[in-house]
């Protein structure tokens, strides 16, 4: 009998927390919190403690299925998986010669740890249309960042002496690392300011607390700019020294007062004067990413009014603040794994969405690059993959019509599409009218279901994984492989290289995950198997204030409150308020058809976004059966509504989902938190009234949102999942049909 302990990193969300896998004769017998790892000790949820349950579970793939009758039928050939990518690589190289590399397009999600072997594969296609789930939230953030400082901060939560979450709110059971990061920073005596439509975890322990209205966010950080220069708050030093258009922002602010912000958001005026007050003069300060401002229409002007903030408080680079880390000085990094220079100029002009969404774009890629070259030594900086990403309503318009040309095969890999993105028909109608659709997954999820191809993909526990979070920071991690995959199960990491091979990219693919580790690796006189389990991490020493020597990495060599990369690109240059598509304040005929505003995106404690083997395993489902709908017991007792009853919301857009109530003080009258990513995998292959695709049409906040240009930000083409219009009312016998007929 042999018993071995593994240093595994669980990707089950985008925290990965380091874990001790126990192994037991090829099985897991338990997964338990690492005390000793050197970024996440101690960390573990409910999620990673029952991950042996997804690999075992009955619904997992565990064979490659192709379709054999219509699209969506659910008549499936099991085959190898040798043949099927076999058959997916003749059936690209045929579309490819008829239309050209651009009308391959790829998407993957957060299970995955392949996101840049996936771009290596499109790049070397020649294809420009690759995505993934970091466009809605997370690696958007990224490039307002560059564009402002040259780099994307990483908070010092152990030195930091002032904590800003805008509606994040880790907890014991999601983002569990950074929720003891803060605890410890709280412990120490760290002053905390929240912000959120409802009262959360962390409301009650804040010293100051604003309840605003969703989607609000930029008002009242635009607000926080006008009080600290107003009242002289600011680093005088550092904004003389180290900043451009200081004189354009002071004016530009003059307009938003608190008075005026305190009418947008619903908070009071002297509350937002002093959390604005408390942020600029308790630092040093950090104000950790959450996905709250990458949801809005308006989340370019959130994210620059935060790059501002940072920066005009003097909290760039400095110990207990934000720091920007900068590569690994001898290990390869993502986007140099990512071979971005192989993709041709003429290529990356046919990205869909870049003529009109320019900063997740190529383009911007590239107006960036040689003053971060400059300074961190990578022409294609490209952290979280937040850069030259195609825009994904784009994307399902061009396969479902054609325009500007036609996308005619999508590639999923861990991310089920239909229920990652907004406006589920809209997807729907796009995949329906592909040629080829390959989804690679570890449960049939909906996509799935609607697929060609269905590969059986592999769990974290069964792969190994170097880690870094995507370049964010320099320290590099090497999670073990727990145990073995099922025989027919494929690597994220090889499907790309399999199918590279097969489509003639072999002498750009090392022949193994673990050998393209080796290669990336050797610079710094490690190897795969002395980082993943010896060494366990690797890391520089961490400095600060480097731009006091290289100076920052924009156009300018300073930080650019006034940006020549967004005025470059036809863009303000300075952040300002812009109106929410759907506020009563915008188009006050809503508040008599839809008087409620609703916000989703919320990440639930037992999954992670869509999660289906989540929804599957009865140890996470008992938890939280069904989805529920948190709106306050006064707005729930005017609609007839009691704790438990099943009732729709229905937005603008004509269609609607079916919700449990959960009658909560915590949430504003006015306001509706919808949950997100749901689906029945129970209902698989039912033939039951609205069971079509797992009931998906049922539940999914996807289906009531929208994804027309009018709803997304003007310069990322991000989505507003927050501060939508919506009414709500009871589900009666006999209307529990689905809203949308397939």
């Amino acid at each position: 009998m042999s018993k071995e302990t593994k240093w595994a990193i669980c990707s089950t969300c985008d925290i990965n927390c380091g874990l001790l896998v126990t192994v037991e004769d090829g099985k897991v017998k338990s997964i338990k919190k690492n005390p000793d790892h050197p970024l996440t000790p101690n960390s573990i949820c409910v999620k990673g403690t029952n991950a042996n349950k997804y690999i075992t579970h009955p619904d997992r793939l565990t064979h490659a299925l192709k379709r054999v009758g219509e699209r969506g039928s659910g008549q499936w050939e099991q085959i190898s998986t040798k043949q099927a990518l076999d058959e997916i690589a003749e059936k690209m190289k045929q579309l490819i010669a008829e239309d050209g590399p651009e009308t391959i397009g790829s998407t993957y999600g957060w299970s995955s740890n392949a996101g840049a072997a996936s771009r290596r594969f499109m790049n070397l296609l020649g294809s420009p249309n690759w995505t993934w789930t970091g466009y809605v939230c997370l690696a958007n953030s990224t490039v307002p960042s560059k564009a402002t400082y040259g780099f994307w901060q990483f908070p010092d939560f152990h030195n930091t002496k002032c904590i800003v979450l805008l509606g994040h709110a880790p907890g014991p059971q999601r983002w569990t690392a950074e929720y003891l990061w803060i605890k410890d920073a709280l412990d120490r005596g760290a002053k905390l300011i929240v912000t959120d439509p409802r009262r959360n975890s962390y409301s009650d322990q804040a010293d100051i607390f604003l309840q605003i209205k969703p989607a609000t966010d930029s008002a009242y950080l635009l607000a926080w700019i006008n009080v600290i220069i107003e009242e002289e708050l600011y680093d005088k030093e550092f904004v003389e020294k180290w900043t451009i258009g200081f004189e354009q922002l002071a004016e530009r602010m003059k307009e938003y007062t608190p008075e005026w912000a305190s009418e947008i958001t619903g908070a009071p005026a002297n509350k937002i004067r002093d959390s604005a007050r408390m942020y600029a003069t308790t630092g040093p300060a950090v104000i950790p990413w959450g996905a709250v401002p990458d949801h809005h229409a308006n989340s370019t002007q959130t994210l620059r009014a935060l790059t501002i903030l940072r920066s005009i408080t003097g909290n760039l680079d400095v110990p207990g603040g934000e720091l920007l880390m900068g590569y690994h000085p001898e290990i390869s990094s993502d986007d140099e794994f990512e071979l971005n220079e192989r993709l041709s100029p003429e290529q990356r002009k046919k990205q869909l969405g870049m003529d009109r969404f320019k900063l997740l774009s190529w383009e911007t890629l590239e107006k960036t690059g040689p003053a971060m070259e400059k300074v961190w030594g990578k022409k294609y900086s490209n952290q979280v993959s937040g850069g030259a990403m195609a825009h994904p309503a784009s994307m399902w318009e061009a396969m479902k019509t054609g325009k500007p040309y036609r996308l005619r095969a999508l590639i999923s890999q861990c991310n089920n599409t239909l229920n990652s993105y907004p406006n589920t028909t809209h997807i729907y109608e796009g995949l329906m009218n592909l040629d080829l659709l390959v989804v690679m997954d570890l449960i049939k999820s909906p996509t799935a279901q609607i697929a060609d191809y269905i590969l059986p993909a592999t769990h974290w526990l069964e792969r190994p994984n170097l880690f870094n979070y995507w370049d964010w920071i320099p320290v590099y991690q090497g999670g073990q492989q727990s145990v073995q995959a099922p025989e027919e199960c494929l690597h994220d990491w090889m499907l790309w290289r399999e199918l590279g091979v097969r489509l003639g990219q072999e002498k750009d693919w090392p022949a193994s995950m673990e050998d393209a580790y080796d290669e990336r690796l050797k610079p710094a006189g490690l190897t795969w198997e002395k980082l993943s389990t010896q060494e366990r991490a690797s890391a520089p020493e961490i400095t600060f204030k480097k731009y006091q020597q290289t100076g920052f990495g924009t156009p300018s060599g300073k930080v650019e409150l006034y940006s020549s990369i967004f005025e470059e690109l036809g863009y303000d240059p300075l952040p300002s308020w812009i109106e929410p598509p759907e506020s009563h304040v915008r188009k006050p005929e809503l508040a008599k058809t839809h008087p409620l505003t609703f916000f989703t995106g919320m990440r639930e404690n037992y999954w992670f976004h869509s999660f289906g083997l989540g929804r599957s395993t009865k140890e996470l489902r008992s938890r939280e059966p069904d989805p529920r709908m948190q709106i306050h017991p006064d707005t729930a007792y005017d609609l007839d509504l009691s704790d438990g009853d099943w009732a729709w919301v229905e937005s603008t857009s004509g269609k609607r989902i079916k919700l449990r109530s959960w009658l909560s003080n915590d949430t504003h009258p006015n306001v509706v938190r919808v949950p997100h990513g749901w689906w029945y995998p129970e209902t698989t292959g039912s033939d039951e009234p609205g069971a079509a695709l797992s009931s998906l049409w049922k539940s999914a906040d996807a289906v009531i949102l929208h994804d027309s240009d009018e709803y997304c930000d003007k310069e990322q083409g991000n989505f507003q999942l927050r501060g939508l219009a919506c009414k709500v009312y009871k589900v009666e016998d006999g209307t529990e049909g689905t809203s949308y007929a397939i």
